[in-house]
């Protein structure tokens, strides 16, 4: 698996295993570097998210609060990627989650990282809700097909612009200068746990 290809997917365990309890164990966050310079994931505790934007992991815990992610904590869940962009557009002012997932879904198979970068009117996340926000949503588009590897539809976390807040995205509405960036995966790594733990689970 070689890591200079961009847009390539490296996930480490299931969705549905995590959602069935599997969340001990993982690689620790020195995995994204050697795999990745985009992605998010889920730490140990359950209650903190990861993000990496731009090679930084970040840890986002449950009040929103962003510090440089430990290299040694595991990571029971993770999708990262080299991220290069074959599309950039401004999409118009006011463009909700709901609409970007209409137009990914349209005819679309296949799983595409996708950053937005510039001002929201507002972010709401599972920590927060963010008003006239500045920063970065990173994540992806998960095809229905796969939402039982990688999540549902749009997988994606929010980091400040000045990396202080963040929070896992529930909903969004672009301002006035956002800018969409996304590529198609060409191939995606799965790597599956090796414990008991993930031997029993009924899936």
């Amino acid at each position: 698996m070689a890591k200079s290809i961009p847009n390539d997917i490296f996930q480490y365990s299931l969705h549905s295993a995590y959602n069935a309890g599997l969340k001990d164990g993982g690689p620790p966050v020195a995995f994204l570097t050697n795999h990745g310079n985009h992605g998010l994931g889920v730490f140990e505790d359950e209650e903190s998210d990861l993000v990496q934007v731009d090679g930084i992991a970040y840890s986002i815990d449950k009040d929103g609060d962003v510090e440089p992610a430990e290299k040694d904590d595991q990571l029971p869940f993770v999708m990262v990627t080299i991220f290069q962009p074959t599309q950039r557009v401004k999409p118009p002012q006011s463009t909700t989650n709901k609409k970007l997932l209409e137009v990914f879904q349209a005819g679309k198979n296949t799983t595409m990282p996708f950053r937005i970068r510039g001002p929201f009117k507002y972010i709401n996340t599972k920590q927060q809700t963010y008003w006239d926000a500045k920063g970065t949503i990173f994540g992806f588009f998960v095809p229905n097909w796969q939402s039982a590897i990688s999540g549902e539809g749009l997988q994606c976390c929010f980091l400040s612009e000045d990396k202080g807040n963040g929070g896992r995205v529930v909903e969004f509405e672009t301002d006035e200068g956002a800018v969409l960036e996304w590529s198609k995966c060409g191939r995606f790594h799965l790597g599956f746990p090796q414990d008991e733990d993930y031997d029993e689970l009924q899936l």
